[in-house]
């Protein structure tokens, strides 16, 4: 049965499930803001599986977590969505068997993150991010091929960044978590802008915290995910 013209959305969640949450929440609030959505009949069809995934915070992304994905992929296509989004930056590094086992289309925040960093103009951004999605090097490809110098953070910074990131996991972020973020980001006085490329950090700190444009991936699949739920294009 179908109860409105719009895709169903499956979320592949729970990496973190703060995000995911966050995630949701922003599609809600853009068919709200954009659609003037009131009843519960005016938004589309959401599902999320809340994956309860190996690490990919600290301690890398393994084959296991892939197997997890295709999981959830055919968990979601069999109840009927349609559109899949995946809020985690670090699982990107298995978007391409995703994208080849998923039947319909699935969403991938790293290529719309490139797209509209490019379209800004900006060439050099730091990327703040998970061990995982910087040891992998999952932005470096898509940054290169429109001309974008990505800036890694020190050992250092990583360790800091790491930390705040798993605050939000076990909910302990305070106001000194976002100002220790937002004097890390100073330091790199060569960045034109700075890339939330974890998806926990946008719950950190945002673009009133910063002084150089920032990049917000969940906003930004957020926005990706409900253009293509609307126009399927």
């Amino acid at each position: 049965m179908t109860l409105n013209k719009y895709l169903k959305i499956g979320v592949l969640g729970g990496m973190g499930p703060e995000a995911s949450v966050a995630f949701y929440n922003r599609i809600i609030k853009l068919f709200q803001q954009e659609q003037g959505a009131q009843y519960n009949f005016e938004y589309p069809e959401m599902l999320i599986h809340n994956i309860p995934s190996p690490d990919n915070v600290e301690a890398g992304v393994e084959d296991e977590l892939a197997d997890y994905l295709l999981s959830s992929t055919r968990l979601l296509e069999s109840a009927g969505m349609q559109l899949l989004a995946i809020p985690c930056n670090s699982a990107h590094v298995h978007i391409d068997k995703v994208t080849k086992a998923a039947q319909g289309k699935v969403m991938n925040i790293v290529e719309e993150t490139a797209k509209v960093i490019h379209q800004s103009g900006i060439d050099k951004v730091l990327l703040l991010a998970t061990k995982s999605t910087l040891k992998y090097e999952i932005y470096q490809p898509y940054l290169m091929r429109l001309g974008i110098e990505a800036i890694v953070p020190s050992a250092s910074h990583q360790e800091l960044i790491t930390r705040s990131i798993m605050s939000v996991c076990d909910g302990s972020i305070n106001n000194q978590t976002r100002n220790d973020i937002a004097k890390l980001v100073a330091a790199y006085s060569d960045a034109q802008g700075v890339v939330l490329s974890c998806t926990e950090i946008p719950l950190i700190i945002g673009q009133a915290d910063l002084c150089i444009p920032c990049f917000d991936t969940a906003e930004i699949l957020a926005r990706a995910t409900y253009e293509y739920c609307l126009n399927r294009n």
